[in-house]
């Protein structure tokens, strides 16, 4: 019979040590609730095999970055962050309070002005059983990562799209939980068919959204539409988009802004633009979908005003960035 060791807590220690992996080199520091307290050394990340969210999926999370020392839209991610827990009736656990303060330490322990920050909020261990009443207590871990930039002629470029496969989940489209195998799966399938995105439709064949993204068409009679909030999850990013579009508007690059449904026989016909929302680069051109040109087939003016205007936001002292120096 093939054997493996058993180690004591000692040889997993050293054993752990000993697993350091390339991609470690993106990871800065690890905040877990259940240590109350902090790590820089990936090889020993973890998260119990009995919390809720490792086996069952049943958390929620948020993503958000720092640019320069400064975390963007940060108080608007962990509301979004308590809505999803309550409406998931996940209790929250009373280190999100002093999340802040968890955040400026680990922005010094990780000595990165410029990251990724992932906050997940768990049911907690207990069981392995699909009974969240048998989890002990709500868990937090916050992780900071390499912040992945795109370059700025992928901006200038734009980027393909293709249509996942996949009827988008629609049950808690809302919540921003940890059950991404819909995403992932769609995401696979978008490369596996040569293109860099995917976007979804859901049963009535409606527009959706990507896999972490929000997608936003501008039609050729110059409206800016977003899919309606039933049917997506509403982007911290995109929110900004929204707020700012009347600018847009007094400038005549468009006429209006608002929701309303997208259904597959219209797309990409009726878009003169579409781009894509998210946190990590705020606002992204798409050049193509499903093989055909959008609109001239590069990005277009007002998707470049979007990014112009969101990344000097991001950079400047106003309500919606959060100092991590003061």
């Amino acid at each position: 019979m093939k054997t493996w060791p058993c180690y004591s807590p000692e040889e997993l220690l050293k054993r752990s040590l000993e697993l350091k992996r390339e991609w470690h080199e993106n990871y800065f520091v690890m905040y877990s609730s259940v240590w109350n307290g902090f790590s820089t050394n990936p090889e020993l990340w973890g998260v119990p095999a009995d919390d809720h969210m490792v086996h069952r999926a049943d958390g929620v999370f948020e993503a958000f970055k720092c640019v320069k020392g400064r975390v963007y839209c940060l108080n608007e991610h962990l509301e979004r962050l308590r809505r999803s827990a309550a409406a998931l009736s996940l209790k929250l656990p009373p280190v999100l309070d002093d999340v802040l303060d968890v955040l400026k330490q680990a922005y010094v322990l990780g000595g990165k002005r410029d990251f990724q920050g992932r906050i997940c909020v768990s049911r907690g261990p207990g069981s392995f059983s699909v009974n969240p009443y048998e989890s002990k207590g709500p868990e937090l871990y916050l992780v900071t990562l390499r912040l992945k930039k795109i370059p700025r002629e992928t901006i200038l470029q734009g980027v393909t799209m293709a249509t996942s496969p996949f009827p988008a989940k629609t049950e808690f489209a809302g919540v921003k939980s940890v059950d991404y195998l819909h995403n992932a799966l769609a995401r696979k399938a978008a490369l596996d068919l040569g293109a860099e995105y995917a976007a979804s439709f859901d049963r009535e064949g409606c527009l959706t959204e990507g896999p972490t993204e929000n997608i936003v068409v501008v039609t050729k009679d110059g409206e800016l539409v977003v899919p309606e909030w039933k049917r997506i999850l509403k982007g911290i990013t995109l929110g900004r988009v929204l707020e700012r579009a009347g600018e847009l508007i007094e400038k005549g690059l468009l006429k209006s802004a608002g929701n309303r449904d997208l259904r597959r026989e219209e797309l990409p016909g009726i878009a003169q633009e579409v781009f894509l929302t998210a946190t990590t680069y705020d606002v992204l051109p798409v050049r193509s979908w499903d093989g055909a040109p959008v609109g001239s087939g590069k990005s277009g003016p007002v998707a470049l005003e979007f990014a112009r205007l969101l990344e000097e936001e991001a950079l400047s002292d106003n309500p919606h960035t959060v100092s991590l120096e003061s």
